[in-house]
């Protein structure tokens, strides 16, 4: 059973401006951290950048430097590294002086040279910057809630910015010279358009999102990713250029049935990578920008989580996923139209065709909105089982048919598992993904029950035992579902949850609670919906044995609402276990904890359903 539980996992990848090298993210010693991979000998060797935990890595354009995502124990305070890829002169980069003023976040490299984009999140604002890695100089772009350098053009002479809440972010354009300011990218261009409108304006609107941008055409133009008049995101082209006159996008792709979840663009801008999300897998076309026309590609695994282009354009390097693959890297050459994988080297050590694949189950809520979730049932079992409902973050996250050996141990204990995609998740259109927005949350807790009740009407469930499990948002919503739907589960499991509003919003840090208010509601003018909403007021009514998991160095939920949730099931009086990380964040990512983790799970279900433990005698961290 630890096979796959201790499965080496890659992501992140980004290849040198030669095409020779490929770094990545990998946790094959038990940690993420930097590894390289030579494409000509299939040589591997990981780069020493400290003792945080690394998320990303990018490489220059020049080759000269990588730079490195990384936060200590997990936690939400990321800072930006930067090392040359023999190991040396690894250093930090802040956007101003040496203080720790909170997140640093790698934004990305621009086109040329050795200048990275950051920006840089304190209590009270983020601050986006240039800086060049060579010489130290650093250029403010400005600041504001939540932005994000998205593109620099080639003659960095202009930048994108995002910003905006998430559910409504939208695009600016920043001279770097420092004459002209914001201009932001609207739709209210034209009489009655706002103040200060400038001429090359965008129908995207404020009600929308945009999720990436990039120049084209020496920056006259840009591409975008957003749904803005539109119900699914799509890839428009907009004419940027200083003096060309009012433009509304064209749009270059867009799909009836799955939204544009990515894309990667070749640096001489002829070819775009589209990614789309076609219920919750991946398929990706080839777009050549001159003729407008897609070629198909077929990736090896069902959803691509990255992608990006060699510097040559020809290797189109991605992150992908499937129920029976760990978390990979591969490389498809456009010229000779072959795929390989880089990492991970090993093959499985579990036998081909032991992992389960999940089957689509549409849930259909009493308001008539069609739920898709993925179904994994036990081998060769029949009749209603022990079923598990587990709940994904976000919320705007989705759950996906990739490698999760959470579910595949549980199967081999006889629990099926329902992932669901309840309102509120991403990939199914903008009006699904802000259907739980506000007082839609009470929907959302109802949707869970919903899935409850029919997998006991199809047969699949044993009513009397079906629990419920999430993390971050899903774990908020699984104690939801407990105190407002108790008698519909036997067990709950809550992974770094919300359990109450207030106490979220007064803790976490500044920046989360700030792009949280258009999702939940204000802390102040939403103060009776929000406490409405929070768990903590009707523990009361918990019924079921609960698992409450945190990690101490968790700053985007913080663990004091683990200690509510524990401490307002021990007034319920019911079986309740406290499990605490010392050395994690919101995410579980050493090895040894994720094993702890997975184990623990399974055997207070396996307990709870009837079936005993699993095997008692494991080590664990230390629990409260």
């Amino acid at each position: 059973m630890d096979d796959w539980i201790s499965a080496t996992r890659c992501w992140s990848p980004s290849p040198s401006p030669d095409g020779t090298t490929i770094a990545f993210v990998w946790d094959g010693d038990g940690r993420p951290v930097v590894r390289l991979h030579s494409r000509a000998t299939g040589e591997e060797w990981s780069l020493d950048t400290g003792d945080d935990l690394v998320s990303t890595v990018r490489w220059s354009p020049d080759g000269a430097w990588l730079a490195v995502e990384a936060a200590a124990d997990g936690g939400e305070h990321s800072t930006v590294l930067v090392v040359r890829p023999d190991g040396t002169g690894l250093r930090p980069i802040r956007g101003v002086g040496d203080d720790d003023r909170g997140a640093v976040s790698l934004d990305r490299w621009a086109h040329t040279g050795s200048v990275v984009a950051v920006t840089e999140s304190d209590s009270e604002t983020t601050t986006a910057w240039l800086v060049d890695v060579d010489s130290d100089q650093r250029q403010r772009l400005g600041s504001g809630h939540a932005l994000q350098i998205l593109d620099v053009s080639p003659d960095r002479r202009r930048a994108l910015l995002r910003r905006g809440r998430r559910g409504s972010r939208h695009v600016g354009i920043v001279d770097l010279d420092g004459t002209e300011g914001w201009h932001e990218v609207d739709s209210r261009k034209g009489p009655g358009g706002p103040p200060g409108a400038v001429e090359h304006s965008v129908a995207i609107t404020r009600d929308s999102s945009v999720v990436a941008a990039r120049f084209v055409d020496d920056g006259t133009r840009m591409l975008v990713l957003t749904d803005g008049g539109r119900e699914r995101a799509a890839l428009v082209a907009v004419d940027v250029a200083t003096d060309a006159r009012p433009m509304y996008p064209e749009v270059l792709a867009e799909r009836e049935d799955a939204e544009l979840e990515r894309f990667a663009l070749t640096e001489d801008g002829a070819t775009a990578a589209l990614v789309w999300n076609v219920v919750s897998r991946s398929e990706v076309d080839l777009l050549d920008l001159a003729t407008g026309k897609p070629a198909h590609y077929s990736p090896p695994g069902d959803v691509v989580t990255s992608a990006v282009f060699s510097h040559d354009g020809d290797s189109l390097v991605m992150g992908i996923q499937s129920p029976d693959v760990p978390s990979a890297v591969w490389c498809h050459e456009l010229s000779s139209q072959s795929t390989a994988l880089i990492c991970p080297q090993a093959d499985p050590t579990w036998a081909p065709g032991s992992l389960v694949h999940p089957s689509l189950e549409t849930v259909t809520t009493p308001d008539g909105l069609a739920l898709p979730g993925w179904l994994y049932r036990p081998p060769g079992t029949v009749g209603p089982l022990p079923t598990l409902i587990y709940l994904h973050g976000g919320p705007e996250a989705q759950e996906r048919p990739v490698f999760t050996p959470l579910y595949q141990t549980l199967l081999e204990q006889g629990i099926a598992v329902y992932a669901a995609n309840v309102r509120g998740s991403s990939g199914f259109g903008r009006s699904f993904v802000n259907a739980d927005d506000g007082a839609g949350r009470f929907a959302a807790i109802r949707d869970v029950a919903t899935c409850a009740e029919h997998l006991a009407e199809i047969g699949v469930a044993d009513a009397e035992r079906i629990g419920v499990m999430g993390r971050s948002y899903g774990g908020y919503l699984t104690l939801a579902a407990l105190v407002n739907h108790p008698d519909l589960f036997a067990v709950g499991v809550d992974v770094c949850g919300m359990a109450d509003f207030e106490s979220f919003f007064a803790r976490t840090e500044p920046w989360i609670a700030d792009a949280a208010v258009g999702e939940y509601g204000h802390p102040i003018h939403d103060r009776n919906l929000l406490r409405e909403l929070s768990p903590v007021h009707r523990m009361d009514r918990l019924r079921a044995p609960l698992l409450v998991v945190h990690g101490r160095y968790d700053t985007n939920v913080p663990v004091h609402e683990a200690e509510l949730a524990v401490h307002g099931a021990k007034s319920a009086g019911v079986d309740v276990r406290y499990l605490l990380f010392e050395d994690e964040g919101h995410e579980i990512q050493r090895l040894d904890n994720r094993r702890a983790f997975i184990h623990v799970v399974t055997d207070w279900l396996a307990t709870h359903f009837g079936l005993g433990q699993s095997d008692p005698a494991r080590g664990e961290p230390s629990a409260g």
